[in-house]
């Protein structure tokens, strides 16, 4: 019976509270309308101020503020006189130079633990050669899984991989 009674009252309690609180939240409502409705009226009455532009000119600094130093005065270089006439001859383009590059064949890669060695026949003749290690003057620049980068007389060439005949 005791809990009862305790229950009841605790029932009583909360439902007084929230009673309260939207009591409180619909009068705010209510009056809060009429208080923006008399606010916009009152903004409607204002006048604009405008604010005139102020000009003014400003001097150069003859020191530097962050080194404490004066600032060097420029020398006026009198200009030369450019002559119409041009005595230059137009430049020729170089002629790229007769590279004869070896005929090149590309057969795959091995790699290891510590370097990668290039199959390459160069002239019906079969070399291992390293990264960037002269062969006959070529030079294996970059390897890649499908073609490589070779250097041979100032010039780069890639050559892909030769694809096996079928039989």
């Amino acid at each position: 019976m005791a809990k009862k009674k305790i229950n009841i009252i605790l029932i009583i309690i909360v439902l007084g509270l929230w009673g309260t609180a939207g009591y409180r939240t619909f009068i705010r409502d209510f009056f809060e309308n009429k208080i923006i409705h008399e606010q916009q009226n009152q903004k409607n009455d204002f006048v604009v101020h405008q604010i005139n532009k102020d000009t003014f000119k400003l001097e150069k600094i003859n020191r530097d503020p962050f080194l404490n130093k004066q600032f060097h005065s420029n020398v006026i270089v009198p200009k030369k006189q450019v002559s119409s006439y041009s005595s230059f001859t137009p430049v020729s383009p170089k002629p790229k130079p007769n590279l004869n590059w070896p005929e090149l064949s590309y057969y795959g890669y091995i790699q290891s633990k510590n370097q990668e060695l290039v199959l390459l026949k160069v002239d019906s003749k079969l070399y291992k050669l390293k990264l960037n290690v002269p062969i006959n003057g070529l030079t294996v620049k970059k390897i890649y899984k499908d073609s490589v980068a070779v250097f041979y007389n100032s010039g780069i060439k890639i050559i892909r991989l030769k694809q096996p005949r079928n039989r």
